[in-house]
């Protein structure tokens, strides 16, 4: 049950908020229906006014904070006027929403190894529309790239950033010169657009 109105959807927010916070914190299962409503600053029965249960929650926290979802739009919108360029775009907006909320990291891996991404069939829908559009803005910009199907183009390309972030924060306390040599966006696009093998046309001359 949902309470409409200005007041009911306020509440809401901040039941989600908080909801994320603690989750965040401590896990799907070390969170209580009473820290959650402490932190909102509500009862706990108000809790139920909103939200039936605490998966309930958890899957309105995932539909509105999942990275995934909070990435797409700004890939959607990601400017460039080169493959290279729109990639280098996209990539340097979703490591800045991961950076800006490191929090929603721990968001993802709940959804993954507690529920084993039970949920993300809810955002597909949702998500879909922003596949599509990302990847015709790819072909629109470059029309050589491989003719694979849209969700196999955003699972490659989300999967590398995601592995490309989260590494980088563990290896990261690797002490210097070693932490140093971890690679940068640039790095990362550049392997994407032109693979490993360094090919003449990058540097004007046969590799030795």
């Amino acid at each position: 049950m949902e309470i409409k109105g200005n007041k009911g959807q306020l509440t809401r927010e901040r039941l989600l908020e908080a909801a994320l916070q603690q989750f965040t914190a401590h896990g799907y299962h070390g969170a209580s229906m009473r820290q959650i409503a402490d932190a909102a600053g509500v009862a706990v029965g108000g809790i139920y006014n909103h939200f039936s249960s605490k998966e309930e929650i958890l899957k309105a926290v995932i539909l509105a904070y999942h990275p995934i979802n909070l990435v797409l739009p700004g890939l959607a919108k990601s400017e460039g006027g080169t493959l290279e360029a729109l990639l280098h775009n996209a990539a340097t907006q979703f490591m800045a929403v991961l950076a800006n909320r490191p929090e929603l990291l721990n968001l993802f891996l709940i959804e993954l190894f507690e529920f084993k991404g039970a949920h993300l069939p809810d955002l597909f829908d949702v998500l879909l529309p922003k596949v599509m559009t990302f990847s015709q803005r790819l072909v629109t910009v470059d029309p050589r790239l491989r003719s694979l199907p849209p969700m196999t183009i955003i699972r490659i390309f989300i999967g590398t950033l995601l592995g490309f972030y989260i590494s980088g924060v563990v290896l990261n306390q690797l002490p210097a010169p070693y932490a140093q040599q971890l690679g940068t966006v640039d790095d990362l696009v550049t392997i994407l657009v032109h693979g490993l093998l360094q090919h003449s046309d990058e540097h004007g001359t046969n590799p030795a």
